[in-house]
């Protein structure tokens, strides 16, 4: 027996080397797996480079993409940890002789954490997503979009905007596609036109080429009303920090395949209430997005809706319908904001006011109207089924102009 004992403890400290050798070189397998499984978990669920979108079409964006950036910091804190389990692994198994029992614990916690990784790459992949849904769902937060064939479609639509929106950015209306006999038209505040007749009819015309067209227009902000059944757009639009300043409701209508006529409600300084950087600054955080169909209202309502607003000028108490009047509702007129108080202040009476036509939306709840108040003048209503939510109105009349009608 003490014959062998040397050679059964040689063979006995071999054996322990072994054992030390492979499981080191499995726990360095599983720390290199952990390692690069970690790695890319966290590079392929960075979020993408977001375009240089001047303000939100909702507060909910931003929400996501600060949510988005947190479970983003959350991936590579996780990360983190895996490595930092997988270094004190290595660590306990150099340094403990029960080395397989501790490499199959830490192990484990690496698999969990990587499992953690992974739940908080796909809860912020989610998040993109939502983000992008509702970017998309809103014309009001996207760049120009792309230009296809026009039609009476909705996409048809977005395209001719898309190619105006192109167009005045370049100041070159050659880009757009246009019916030979087609108008252009700038109603602003010098178009002169007697309040007592109570009609509005767009007559400024302006060649191709003048107006606006003159030089390129640096636009901070749109949102577009899409009216398939007419095939006309209505296109709200900023500009605010170049000059001069503009804020103007751009109408087109689409005939066949191209744009056969243009119509401006154009204001600028000197103008009713003018206030660009204001009107950008609340309009770029309203939310006017995608309505789900059970919260619409049809063509005709929105209709009826809008010009119950406009009567309610006249005498209040003959108004039949009543105004959908709600809270939260929030006025946009030329810059001065009423805020989430209600949109039924501030109204005068004996005031009448006669709608010339409008525009419907009725997916994302928005109606204009088209009127004269003074000068030319648009009503841009966001009708929720609680009623108001929002109404933007743009008046091209020079605020020493108005006189109040008798």
């Amino acid at each position: 027996m003490r014959t062998h004992l040397p050679k059964m403890l040689l063979f006995f400290a071999i054996a322990v080397i072994f054992l030390f050798a492979c499981s080191s070189g499995v726990v360095n397998l599983n720390n290199s797996d952990v390692l690069q499984s970690s790695s890319s978990s966290f590079d392929n669920n960075l979020p993408p480079a977001e375009p240089n979108i001047p303000g939100s079409s909702s507060s909910a964006i931003v929400y996501s993409s600060s949510i988005d950036v947190l479970s983003s910091s959350a991936i590579a804190s996780s990360s983190s940890e895996v490595s930092s389990s997988s270094a004190e692994s290595s660590n306990s198994i150099i340094e403990s002789s029960s080395s397989v029992a501790a490499s199959s614990s830490n192990s484990a916690r690496s698999s969990s954490s990587v499992r953690s990784s992974s739940s908080s790459a796909r809860s912020s992949s989610s998040i993109r997503s939502s983000s992008s849904s509702a970017r998309s769902s809103s014309s009001s937060a996207t760049p120009i979009g792309p230009i296809g064939p026009l039609s009476c479609t909705r996409t048809g639509l977005e395209s001719a905007v898309n190619s105006y929106l192109t167009a005045i950015a370049a100041g070159d209306y050659t880009k757009l596609p246009l019916t030979t006999d087609a108008k252009y038209y700038e109603n602003d505040h010098d178009a002169k036109q007697k309040y007592s007749s109570g009609k509005m009819t767009y007559d400024k015309e302006v060649a191709f080429g003048e107006g606006l067209w003159k030089a390129p227009l640096k636009v901070d902000f749109h949102r577009n009303l899409i009216d398939v059944d007419s095939c006309a757009t209505f296109t709200e639009i900023i500009v605010a920090n170049s000059e001069p300043q503009y804020i103007f409701g751009a109408r087109l209508d689409v005939k066949g395949d191209k744009i056969s006529k243009i119509t401006l409600v154009l204001t600028q300084k000197g103008d009713w209430g003018f206030n660009a950087k204001n009107y950008l600054n609340y309009s770029s955080k309203e939310d006017w997005s995608e309505l789900p169909v059970a919260g619409r209202r049809t063509r005709e309502q929105l209709r009826v809706d809008s010009y119950a607003y406009l009567a309610y000028f006249d005498d209040s108490t003959k108004v039949n319908p009543k105004p959908p009047w709600a809270k939260p509702c929030a006025r946009l007129e030329g810059g001065a904001y009423t805020g989430d108080g209600g949109c039924n202040v501030g109204i005068p009476q004996k005031t009448p006011l006669n709608p010339v036509s409008y525009l419907a939306d009725v997916d994302y709840g928005m109606v204009v109207v088209f009127l004269y108040f003074g000068g030319a003048d648009s009503h841009w209503f966001r009708i929720l089924p609680a009623g108001y939510r929002y109404i933007h109105t743009l008046t091209a009349m020079k605020q020493s102009d108005y006189q109040a009608p008798k």
